[in-house]
């Protein structure tokens, strides 16, 4: 009976002086609207990039090219030469020309129908002195006007991966 009145008098200290109508109420409802049951297919506005890329097949001329690369590599014994053609991340960093001759072997494509677009070349400046950097920076590589890294992406992935070519640098 104590308990009871020191509850009724809690209540009523909360509800303030007099009589109120306004109570509080908790509701342990949660409602979850879903919206219209009709799917909406999502659009694009340009068109979707990885809805047509291209396959490829590697060919015996790209063994046999990568192969000699290898192996005239190897056979020198300069080992600053060696150090400066591999990467800090263990690729291989080829001349334009050799990239662009490899990337076409390897997609079986025209070397003319690919371009390896370059960053402006930086001069290095040391002790007073200016001497170019052997390397230089790729902004991106295009295959008849289509990104070789979106469109070509599975093809882009083995080279990079599996054959450890460097798509990031060039050897000036």
């Amino acid at each position: 009976m104590i308990s009871n009145t020191i509850s009724s008098a809690a209540l009523g200290m909360l509800t303030g002086l007099g009589t109120t109508t306004n109570q509080p109420v908790v509701n342990n409802n949660i409602t979850i609207n879903s919206g219209s049951q009709e799917s909406k297919d999502s659009t694009f506005i340009e068109p979707n990039p990885y809805s047509q890329t291209e396959d490829y097949s590697i060919s015996p001329q790209f063994t046999m090219v990568i192969n000699k690369m290898c192996i005239s590599l190897l056979t020198v014994n300069d080992n600053k030469l060696l150090g400066n053609i591999i990467d800090q991340s263990h690729r291989i960093i080829c001349s334009v020309q050799n990239l662009q001759i490899l990337i076409s072997l390897f997609l079986g494509c025209q070397q003319s129908d690919m371009s390896v677009n370059l960053f402006p070349i930086e001069p290095i400046a040391c002790c007073g002195c200016r001497s170019l950097n052997p390397f230089c920076d790729i902004e991106n590589i295009k295959i008849k006007s289509k990104d070789f890294k979106m469109m070509y992406y599975t093809a882009y992935n083995v080279l990079k991966d599996d054959y450890h070519f460097c798509f990031d640098r060039v050897l000036i």
